[in-house]
């Protein structure tokens, strides 16, 4: 049997001084740390990806993406905490983040900002003892009002996903011997499945000392209790109360415990053995290396003393014993701006409209997105959506002010939009999310950026992306990690999840991504938006890193059906210069506005394959509501028409085509200053978690010319496979459904899906699919249907989009990132000049130098072998905001085709604050 070791004595470390940020950019690399039976434990800090949670990512034993997963954990240990102030912090009961989290010595990590929710000052410190197997978690609360707060506090995570099997865990043992959790229970033990000899997670046990109720980390966590069976066994958590005088600190102390991977064998064994480490730490705790203040201020544990840890004094007597030091919380990013253009949630059609009735500029505009940006993707609660903000994006606005003021029209003339952070951008670096390309700057521009760009788009900015775009379920990259627009504990989804993000929030009037799998869809569905994978083909991939050749596509995500026929106007069609889309003009409207006909959908015959609407993970709530959305397709005119089962693919060879595409890139892009894919695949820089040892590249070869043909018959012959299924039933389109369950927590990560997830066969075979937003589910979670048709219907299919938005209504925006306070431009008070000497007799009245008025206008799933492996098509794997301008033609006397004169002017007094701002997060110490 095991039995922890003793931690060697330390010294309290040192805080650093009070109001000290680390940057993710400085803080080195994702922290692991080993343990005395070789588990690695994955440590969420401030360094990247900077989740900076203080949890636990996953243990692993060994690091690097190659490296088994040792237990089901995904994403635990971190803490929610809810304040009953008076008015409550929009964040209040979410995932607590932006601790700075540092390490101080191997495997002790300290807090070097403090989280200020609604007046409580929150720090972590958090220590894997190397010795033993276990990780120690004790957080500290401060009330610094004058008022006594109630304060909750639940700390828990994820030990598994799914109803059954190998991957589903539950509570297996309690210290009161049964298997129901209490408040009588000191510590509880946690199993997943188990089959035959096959290895498989191992337990792991949590001591939280006395708690008041457990509750649901993934949802209404203070409220709703732990789950005991199904997917919802999965998410413990245990919730504490405390109640604060002013000046007074509180700590609770939690204990997590890691097994070893077992088989059916051994389960029992290794449950016992982490049972008995807790039971020790529950009866002991260890504190070693706490100072005295911090072992006095735990409540959670009765009769500590300091001289058990050989603190001195060794009592807690005295008014300063708790007196915890923790360091000052960085002020909040002020929520203001100087735009009274409002563009939370505004359509770019709106835009427009009021951009060509002179109510607003570009400028004014773009000033109102880079202040959002400022508000809310800054700080501890930021979204993190951006990685690089462009530093002359006033200017690109001006620019086209003075376009439209020539004359010149068009609908993303002076619209700013986003672009995923793996679309070349000459005038910004491109990064696909990893330090492998950090301060990469192209030659040129990627085709569809360039393509904006004549049509006058302010690209505003990159936005941040998963690493190398391998992930279906996270957004987390070597610049941070992006948060859900909707529920920010939550993942925003696969590597898209910035664009999505932003977009949503309100930081940009659209943005470009991409997808291999599930990377428009999913992202999109989270943040209630629009989104077309189109036809291979459709759009041209030119100057965007690849994942896997020939399967990526490159497209936009929008609020509205009518914004996506808007972008695809300029962003659609053949590239000269692209092979691959030779026959895209053929197949593109002209204006693809023409096709949004609200009687698309009239007569048409919408096929249901009833198979794929089931959640893998046992769940019912998210497809219920994507179930309940069919009706608006009914009510659109169409006939549901229920198939027997899918179309046929064709046999898949194993190619490597994520290394052939690097090959393609590499040769087509010769600045990278790289020669082989494997610099890129096999890159030391890329973050911990997802390396591959040099040794993974040796012998990896580029695909023959066979092969090459082999892949795109394969994609030519499933094309050809879904149109005769098509036609077979007589159905114009087919209907899936987009998410199948509740997104897990953002902490999480490794081989583990943040959702229920089944891609439909458009990614594998290249025929287009279309996300429509259907609403919300009981839970206010954004849900969305697709639309599948045959190669090239994507003119049809972007119709019959627009006919269910007009019967569904079904977008939404978020409450997270409520409308920005309007303030004024500062300006200077006039002087006069004085004279050397006044006239006697002056000939003309003196007369006062006219002032102009000052205006409120500014201006996929990863795996252990291949990189290149995509997910098997058609399998499970594992207060409303308000758009448009503040008051009807605004009340902007620079603004408009008679005022953009004035509008120029001011920008001088924007591009102070516009720069400062853009320039903020491309900085990274090497």
């Amino acid at each position: 049997m095991r039995t922890r070791a003793r931690l060697t004595a330390l010294a309290a470390a040192p805080l650093v001084a009070a109001g000290l940020i680390v940057p993710a950019s400085t803080a080195g690399a994702f922290t692991y740390v080993t343990d005395a039976e070789g588990t690695a434990w994955g440590i969420h800090t401030a360094a990247p990806p900077a989740a900076d949670t203080g949890s636990i990512r996953a243990t692993q034993s060994g690091t690097g993406v190659q490296a088994p997963y040792s237990t089901m954990l995904n994403g635990y240990g971190g803490i929610r905490v809810s304040v009953d102030a008076t008015e409550k912090h929009r964040f209040d009961g979410e995932l607590l983040r932006g601790f700075g989290l540092t390490e101080r010595s191997e495997g002790q990590f300290e807090t070097t900002r403090s989280v200020d929710l609604s007046g409580v000052r929150v720090s972590r410190a958090v220590h894997v003892e190397t010795g033993s197997t276990f990780g120690r978690w004790l957080d500290t609360f401060t009330n610094t009002t004058g008022q006594t707060l109630t304060v909750e506090a639940a700390f828990g995570g994820q030990t598994g996903f799914g109803s059954t099997g190998t991957n589903a865990s539950r509570v297996v043992a309690t210290s009161s011997g049964d298997e129901e959790v209490t408040p009588e229970d000191s510590w509880t033990a946690s199993a997943s499945g188990t089959n035959g000899d096959r290895t498989s997670g191992g337990p792991t046990a949590t001591v939280v000392g006395e708690f008041d109720r457990t509750g649901n980390w993934l949802r209404e966590t203070f409220t709703q209790p732990m789950g005991s069976e199904g997917h919802a066994a999965n998410f413990p958590a245990y919730v504490t109360t405390l109640t604060l005088a002013p000046g007074e600190t509180a700590s609770l102390l939690r204990f997590v415990v890691v097994g070893q991977p077992v088989t059916a064998d051994t389960l029992g064994a290794e449950i016992d053995d982490v049972s008995a480490v807790a039971a020790e730490l529950a009866a002991d705790p260890e504190l070693d290396g706490l100072s005295r203040a911090q072992i006095c201020s735990i409540v959670n544990f009765e009769g500590l003393t300091p001289a058990a840890a050989g603190a001195e004094p060794g009592h807690c007597l005295g008014d300063d014993a708790t007196k915890v030091e923790q360091p000052q919380a960085p002020a909040a990013p002020a929520a203001v701006t100087t735009s009274s253009y409002d563009v939370v949630d505004t359509t770019i059609e709106q835009m427009r409209a009021d951009l060509e009735a002179g109510r607003t500029s570009s400028v004014e505009i773009t000033q109102a997105y880079l202040d959002r940006i400022a508000a809310y993707d800054e700080g501890q609660f930021g979204f993190n959506a951006y990685t690089t903000v462009a530093s002359d994006a006033l200017e690109q606005a001006a620019e086209a002010d003075r376009r439209r003021a020539g004359g010149e029209t068009g609908a993303m003339l002076g619209i700013p939009i986003a672009v995923k952070d793996l679309y070349h951008t000459a005038d910004m670096p491109t990064t696909n999310g990893s330090l492998t390309f950090d301060g990469f700057r192209p030659d040129e521009d990627a085709y569809q950026v360039a393509r904006l760009r004549e049509a006058g788009a302010v690209i505003i900015g990159k936005a941040t992306m998963e690493e190398y775009a391998t992930s279906g379920s996270y957004s987390d990259s070597g610049y941070g990690t992006v948060w859900n627009a909707f529920d920010p504990s939550r993942s925003a989804l696969a590597s898209s999840g910035g664009s999505a993000v932003a977009t949503a929030t309100s930081m940009a009037a659209a943005a470009l991504g991409s997808q291999t799998g599930d990377s428009l869809y999913a992202p999109a569905t989270a943040a209630s938006l629009v989104t077309l994978r189109g036809t291979d083909g459709m759009q041209s991939d030119r100057g965007v890193m690849p994942l896997v050749w020939l399967q990526d596509y490159a497209g936009a995500m929008t609020r509205s059906v009518s914004d996506l026929a808007d972008i695809l106007n300029v962003t659609s069609g053949t590239d000269p210069l692209n092979p691959e889309t030779a026959e895209a003009d053929a197949h593109r409207p002209e204006d693809w506005r023409t096709v949004l006909d609200e009687d698309a959908l009239e007569g048409k015959r919408i096929g249901i394959l009833p198979s794929v609407w089931v959640d893998p993970y046992g769940t019912t709530t998210t497809i219920d509501a994507s179930v309940a959305a069919l009706q608006h397709i009914e009510t659109a005119g169409a006939e549901i028409v229920e198939l027997p089962d899918g179309p046929v693919a064709p046999q898949r060879g194993s190619w490597n085509l994520n290394w052939e595409g690097w090959a393609r890139y590499i040769e087509s892009f010769p600045e990278l200053g790289m020669t082989s894919p494997a610099e890129i695949v096999c890159s030391q820089d890329k973050l911990p978690y997802t390396r591959y040892a040099p040794e993974y590249c040796e012998g990896m070869e580029r695909m023959s010319d066979a092969e090459v043909a082999a892949w795109r018959d394969y994609r030519a012959q499933y094309k050809e496979n879904i149109a005769a299924w098509m036609d077979e039933h007589g159905v114009d389109a087919v209907v899936y459904p987009s998410l199948l369950s509740e997104i897990s927590l953002n902490d999480g990560g490794g081989n583990r899906s943040s959702f229920g997830r089944r891609d439909t066969p458009s990614g594998g075979s290249g025929v287009p699919t279309v996300a429509m937003p259907a609403g919300t589910d009981v839970n206010g979670a954004p849900v969305s249907v697709q639309l599948m048709g045959r190669a090239w219907d994507d003119a049809e299919l972007v119709g019959m989009a627009y006919a269910f938005e007009q019967v569904a209504n079904g977008h939404v925006a978020p409450d997270t990132a409520p409308a920005l306070t309007v303030v004024e431009v500062p300006t200077e008070e006039p002087t006069e000049e004085p004279t050397e000497e006044p006239t006697e007799n002056p000939t003309e009245e003196p007369t006062e130098q006219p002032t102009e008025e000052p205006t409120e206008n500014p201006t996929e799933e990863p795996t252990t072998a291949e990189p290149t492996e995509e997910p098997t098509t058609g399998e499970p794997t594992a207060g409303p905001a308000t758009g448009g301008p503040t008051a009807p033609g605004g009340s902007l006397p620079s603004t408009g085709p008679e005022g953009i004169a004035v509008s120029l002017i001011a920008v001088a007094l924007l591009l102070a604050g516009g720069a400062a701002l853009a320039t903020r997060r491309r900085t990274h110490a090497g």
